[in-house]
């Protein structure tokens, strides 16, 4: 695994007629992805469940390997390296969906969530129960890395209550297991998918003039 720099592309020639399309990254649904006038229906949404249950078994298989009374690190690695491997394919093929989606919209550019990962290894959090500390920011970089092949604008904006804001009004409402309600009265969303509604409003955060230079982490 290593950690070299990516750069992310910054938006600094596009035009009025760019379509900004929002990917929200997650665990349950590895993507979610609109442009920002999309009705949450259309969105783009690739499942996660086989990539979950793949790191569940690399989780039991690594705990039961460092509670052995002699030295497993050679077969930690061996296990650990199979199946990322097994994981790898999924995630990046999820990239390139993504990509693929993009590219039937006007001068697209991908928009991601500026988040915060810590810049440890996969390695590191081989037996971290929650996946998500170790694939949104792999499957983060891999949209990345997919998109800049193609040509893709990358742009990052602010995460916070992505998932909670309407993205029709604005307003934040409320989150139940998958569903995002609004409570916002007068306002035509009810109940919708939080992840669908998440990617539109990461999209609408774009704005046109901003350049962003980011720099985001390689673990492949």
């Amino acid at each position: 695994m290593s950690s070299t720099p990516l750069s992310a592309t910054t938006c600094r020639d596009r035009t009025l007629e760019s379509t900004p399309v929002g990917v929200d990254i997650g665990v349950k649904n590895l993507v979610a992805a609109a442009p920002a006038d999309a009705a949450p229906e259309s969105a783009l949404v690739i499942e996660g469940d086989h990539v979950r249950k793949r790191h569940e078994t690399l989780v039991e298989a690594m705990q039961a390997l460092q509670g052995a009374k002699f030295d497993t690190t050679n077969g930690q690695t061996q296990l650990f390296a199979a199946l990322w491997h097994q994981i790898r394919p999924q995630v990046y093929d999820a990239a390139v969906r993504v990509v693929r989606y993009a590219q039937e919209f006007p001068a697209p550019t991908i928009t991601l969530e500026d988040l915060s990962f810590c810049e440890a290894t996969l390695w590191e959090h081989r037996t971290v129960d929650d996946i998500g500390t170790w694939l949104l920011p792999a499957l983060q970089h891999a949209v990345a890395v997919k998109a800049q092949a193609a040509g893709i604008p990358v742009t990052y904006v602010n995460p916070k209550y992505t998932t909670q804001q309407c993205h029709v009004c604005g307003e934040l409402g409320r989150l139940k297991n998958d569903t995002l309600e609004c409570t916002t009265e007068n306002c035509s969303v009810g109940t919708v998918c939080r992840d669908r509604s998440a990617a539109v409003s990461i999209a609408q955060r774009v704005d046109l003039g901003k350049t962003t230079e980011l720099a985001h982490h390689v673990d492949d």
